[in-house]
């Protein structure tokens, strides 16, 4: 709509005497141009149009204005979620509504009531391009702050320069993963975090009682049978009954 309102501009500032396009056939245009570029049909109103091009406001403009938060605050209350989740600490809808209200205090004084209930709900929806709500997945904290960027390439270049020194096969290169499961982290809490695939983890700390469970994979494609270890005083037959894994 916008480049619509552009291009309506541009003709009427055209001389006398020089024909120029109305807003039916600029509206008509740009809902083509729009449809071959993207392959979503989007229908303008040339009514919209021309009180658009006459300088008064959009409804987007007019919401914008009536915002508790400025465009840039906008942005950088968005990158904060990203980067608090992706450390593993998410934010609830009471926390994102505590961090807004403390960043409009700061800048509105005692002239700002604070945000409503539902305004959180508003703000994911409104921005759901970067934003998601999901349940958390627990992680131990120690776990959380072992895995960080430098921690990644400073493994992983002692990796390389191993595999090089020595020529190992790739039938001979494994990979180990384990994953701790705690009896008391079943619960999860409704969580805000980035637009990415995979869960949301949150880190937690607590009992360090866990089921732990290995996963075992050769670089050249073959998988050994995952094993699991949990607390018990002998072992059960029935362990092995009902296991299509083959987990040991």
């Amino acid at each position: 709509m916008s480049k619509a309102v552009s291009a309506y501009c541009a003709e009427l500032a055209k001389k006398l005497g020089i024909k120029h396009r109305g807003l039916r056939t600029i509206a008509k245009d740009f809902e083509q141009m729009n449809f071959e570029a993207t392959g979503n049909y989007i229908k303008l109103s040339h009514a919209t149009l021309a009180c658009l091009a006459a300088g008064r406001r959009s409804l987007a403009e007019m919401n914008a204005a009536k915002s508790w938060l400025s465009k840039e605050e906008t942005k950088q209350v968005l990158a904060y979620i990203e980067e608090i989740g992706n450390q593993g600490f998410p934010l609830s809808h009471r926390r994102l509504q505590e961090h807004v209200d403390e960043i409009c205090h700061a800048r509105l004084s005692n002239d700002f009531p604070g945000v409503g209930k539902s305004w959180t709900h508003r703000f994911i929806e409104k921005h759901f391009k970067h934003l998601k709500t999901s349940w958390s997945a627990p992680l131990d904290s120690k776990c959380g702050r072992a895995v960080n960027e430098n921690t990644n390439k400073a493994w992983f270049d002692l990796l390389e320069g191993v595999l090089d020194q020595y020529d190992i096969a790739e039938d001979c290169i494994h990979a180990v993963d384990e994953i701790g499961i705690s009896p008391q982290s079943g619960e999860g809490e409704r969580v805000i975090g980035s637009r990415k695939p995979g869960p949301q983890y949150q880190q937690r700390t607590g009992s360090k009682e866990n089921v732990t469970v290995i996963v075992t994979i050769c670089a050249d494609g073959t998988s050994s049978p995952p094993a699991v270890i949990f607390k018990g005083n002998a072992y059960q037959v029935k362990w092995k009954q009902d296991n299509p894994a083959h987990a040991s």
